[in-house]
């Protein structure tokens, strides 16, 4: 069984809050980490069934740790009233809908306007500052091994928000690149870069093939803000992918989540950005977003990662959570 690493910074709210997660995420990997071993192999040369077997197996078991409820006795009797309490409150929180701006008949007018106000918001709340926090460590790696600049990539990247942030703020410490599967995203990025006077390398790539960024000596491999528009199974394979791919490390940062970042987000978002279209996606990626424990879990099930990989997790804050690989090839 791989070994992941957490940094916790959570404080004694927190663990008071979810005292069973950790647990469950361990059942989780006693129970599948076996079976989905003989799969890594056939995932990582891409063969359909076996993605598909490791897809369904992935899924299985961050439900089975999601089903977890605190206070869960093995003799089946009764749970305290906190506990009911915060399994309920657990249990309501997700919810996995749709995006408005997922929808390809999206008008595009609200869709750059959408993503004006979430640079901005970003910017306001320091999320960006954020992300690049948890991204420092492994540039700071790749310095001291007299690579500079250094070469980070943000797959997954959207429109380009956070590559754009990080060619402005670490300058000629970095050459950023920035990929996406949609490439209309990519060109609101182009002329985001334009506009700014800032160099970033747009390219249309696939998440689950890194190959080319491999041949091109891709120093760090980043994905911000994205994993909760795929399903786990991918998310684990992203994970395997971008450690294989980068010659540094990996880091993975989303947000978590929580009812506390639902409603400061939601009013963040109500007094900041007076936009249903941005209300809307905003709270709707809340929902569908992962606890720290559970991208712990598919961290720990990530298909071929690269033999001693040392992988950590933890808390980016106020309201992110990270899973960092470094030593990744």
């Amino acid at each position: 069984m791989r070994s992941v690493s957490r940094r916790d910074v959570r404080g004694p709210l927190r663990t008071w809050l979810a005292p069973h997660r950790s647990e469950a995420m361990r059942r989780a990997l006693d129970m599948y980490a076996p079976r989905l071993a003989p799969l890594a192999e056939p995932v990582r040369d891409r063969e359909p069934e076996a993605i598909a077997r490791y897809d369904a197996l992935v899924g299985e078991a961050l439900d089975s740790m999601r089903q977890s409820r605190p206070g869960e006795r093995e003799d089946g009797g009764p749970r305290s009233t906190r506990d009911v309490l915060l399994g309920a409150i657990d249990e309501r929180l997700y919810r996995d809908r749709p995006e408005l701006m997922d929808d390809p008949s999206f008008p595009e007018d609200e869709r750059i306007e959408s993503l004006d106000l979430l640079d901005r918001f970003n910017r306001c709340t320091g999320i960006y500052e954020t992300v690049r926090e948890s991204i420092e460590p492994l540039v700071a790696i790749a310095e001291r091994a007299g690579r500079r600049p250094v070469r980070v990539h943000d797959v997954a990247s959207g429109h380009g928000g956070l590559a754009l942030y990080l060619a402005e703020t670490m300058g000629d410490r970095v050459a950023v690149e920035a990929s996406d599967i949609r490439s209309e995203y990519l060109d609101l990025g182009r002329a985001q870069a334009a506009e700014r006077g800032l160099r970033v390398d747009f390219s249309v790539e696939d998440a689950l093939a890194l190959d080319g960024l491999a041949r091109r000596g891709v120093d760090v491999i980043t994905c911000t803000q994205a994993l909760h528009h795929f399903p786990p199974g991918m998310i684990a394979r992203m994970m395997g992918e971008a450690a294989r791919a980068a010659k540094v490390g990996a880091c993975f940062v989303d947000g978590e989540r929580s009812w506390m970042s639902y409603g400061l987000l939601a009013l963040t978002g109500v007094l900041y950005g007076r936009s249903y279209t941005f209300l809307h996606d905003a709270t709707v990626s809340i929902r569908r977003m992962f606890y720290e424990e559970e991208l712990a879990l598919l961290a720990a099930l990530a298909p071929a990662m690269p033999e001693g990989a040392r992988i950590e997790t933890g808390i980016a804050p106020p309201s992110h959570v990270f899973v960092r690989i470094e030593g990744a090839a």
